[in-house]
């Protein structure tokens, strides 16, 4: 039962991500006259999946679920087809700007739909506000604090005999002794207790790694209005924007191993745990999808969205279009890489599992 909710959650949610991807491509493509030849969810390897032509464009539905594709005219893309007349609907005819907006379309709506993710769930759910004390609001089962005895409602006196009075100075104290023990000093019932709790380590976007026991501080509960619910919208928009740009660029600059990137069956059980908790939660977790899937594809990388956008403005630089045979080749080898990036994120994730 857990996997057949993990594998419908995950579909759930990535089924909706990619028809938004795409639908970004789409109207972009419309918007200034390319000719879109397919609109697919999911991919029709060996022509498996339905498909329906609507006017000029195939619309479809691939029996493989992970992700989709707007195929316009005139362009070399994942299909590695290098088929082109110099019609004026066609890719190849575009200006660069024209180009740059097309291929930007996708990950334009998938911020615009983090960002509506995020504002209403503030809207609707409300705000929770963490309170600056030192008392212990919620703690996660079988984590360090939990395993130590520690209670929703103990209030936190000292960590290796520093004291400690706001949740900024608790959490500092705590996030600089990863996988150390700390002996901690806390008050139940206005009865003074000690413990010793072994800090385990989280790893952090930029790649170091931070102490934690399990515990977060007390809240209330606000409901902001319309207005100011966009306002904190936006602002987890750009809190999340920063965090997986760092998680990027740590990987990038060596500082994060690709052993922490996971795939579709990572992704598949943490949408589970998110709808075992409940719609707030599977929603959260595709505003924050969405943001990560925005910022892969912006990458200035072969066969990502980034990657035709950076030949676009090549091409507008040197006055002239690449030629044909070289953006095969550009894009025969992003492919490549991308199916070998695939291949070690679906290993991490196997090695998970066992």
């Amino acid at each position: 039962m857990t996997v057949l909710i993990n594998i419908l959650s995950f579909l759930f949610i990535i089924t909706i991500l990619v028809v938004i991807h795409e639908l970004g491509h789409f109207l972009a493509a419309k918007s200034i006259g390319l000719r879109v030849e397919k609109f697919y969810v999911g991919f029709n390897l060996f022509g498996l999946g339905l498909k329906k032509k609507i006017n000029e464009t195939e619309f479809g539905i691939g029996l493989f679920p992970i992700g989709g594709y707007v195929k316009v005219a005139g362009m070399v893309d994942e299909s590695l087809d290098d088929q082109y007349n110099g019609e004026p609907d066609e890719y190849v005819s575009k200006s660069m700007l024209q180009k740059i907006w097309f291929t930007s379309g996708g990950v334009i709506f998938n911020f615009i739909l983090a960002f509506i993710l995020f504002s209403g769930l503030t809207f609707f759910n409300g705000r929770a506000v963490p309170l600056d004390t030192t008392i212990i609001g919620v703690i996660a089962e079988n984590e360090p604090a939990d395993k130590a005895g520690l209670l929703s409602g103990d209030k936190i006196i000292s960590i290796d005999d520093v004291d400690v009075s706001t949740w900024d100075e608790l959490r500092i104290e705590i996030n600089q002794k990863p996988r150390q023990n700390i002996k901690l000093e806390y008050e139940r019932n206005n009865q003074l207790f000690d413990t010793s709790i072994l800090v385990s380590s989280m790893l952090i976007p930029n790649g170091d790694s931070i102490g934690v026991i399990g515990i977060g501080s007390e809240f209330f509960k606000s409901d902001p209005g319309f207005f100011k619910s966009i306002y904190y919208g936006f602002n987890d928009l750009l809190a999340w924007l920063s965090i997986m740009s760092q998680s990027i660029y740590s990987f990038f600059t060596g500082q994060l191993d690709i052993k922490n990137f996971g795939g579709p069956i990572l992704i598949g059980k943490i949408a589970g745990d998110a709808a075992n908790i409940g719609m707030g939660a599977i929603i959260s977790l595709m505003a924050i999808l969405s943001v990560n899937l925005g910022i892969i594809n912006i990458l200035p990388f072969p066969g990502l969205d980034g990657g035709h956008a950076l030949i676009a403005i090549i091409e507008g630089i040197i006055g002239r279009r690449i030629p044909f045979k070289t953006l095969m080749i550009i894009q025969q080898i992003g492919v490549l890489l991308l199916a070998i990036f695939f291949f070690i994120v679906m290993k991490n994730d196997i090695s998970r599992l066992f």
